[in-house]
């Protein structure tokens, strides 16, 4: 079974931060100098475990200015398709909800955007590089939110991630 907690930035990260290097860097290739900012020092943490318990996959979601973002969403190749990444996004939707943040933004690869729209994020803008990938600016107003990651038809129909008529 996955399961996941809840860390800040004042507990031990290193399984947050190793699992971050070893899929935006080192499968990825973005720059590990970059990769711990400044977000890192105040943020809050979903680390899930894969069902032979080992730590898995993680994200954040950071306040800054009254305003929250989810960031640095991701899932170690060999766990990808257990519902990890939907369990993370869940876990940092729902703290976003307990803070009563009014929206909560993120900068998908263009990849995922159909998997954050299933839980009510919209694109916004144009698409911009991020060392040279393809990104888009998303946002999900409070009211907008949908923790169970289905369609808005209320379904969960096994094309959510197909980008279905039910789920745009």
């Amino acid at each position: 079974m996955i399961r996941g907690k809840f860390l800040s930035s004042m507990d031990d990260c290193a399984p947050v931060f190793d699992i971050r290097y070893r899929v935006f860097c080192e499968e990825q290739g973005f720059s590990r100098e970059t990769e711990i900012d400044a977000c890192d020092q105040m943020a809050i943490y979903a680390l899930a475990y894969d069902a032979d318990g080992n730590p898995a996959g993680t994200g954040r979601l950071c306040i800054k200015d009254d305003r929250f973002s989810i960031g640095r969403v991701c899932v170690l190749k060999h766990a990808r398709g257990q519902g990890l990444g939907d369990l993370i996004l869940r876990m940092l939707l729902y703290r976003a909800q307990e803070l009563n943040a009014p929206e909560v933004y993120l900068e998908s690869q263009l990849p995922a955007v159909d998997f954050y729209r299933r839980f009510g994020f919209e694109p916004m803008g144009e698409v911009f590089l991020d060392e040279g990938v393809a990104h888009r600016r998303m946002k999900v107003s409070a009211q907008d939110i949908r923790l169970e990651g289905s369609c808005q038809s209320g379904k969960h129909c096994s094309d959510c991630q197909k980008n279905c008529r039910d789920c745009t």
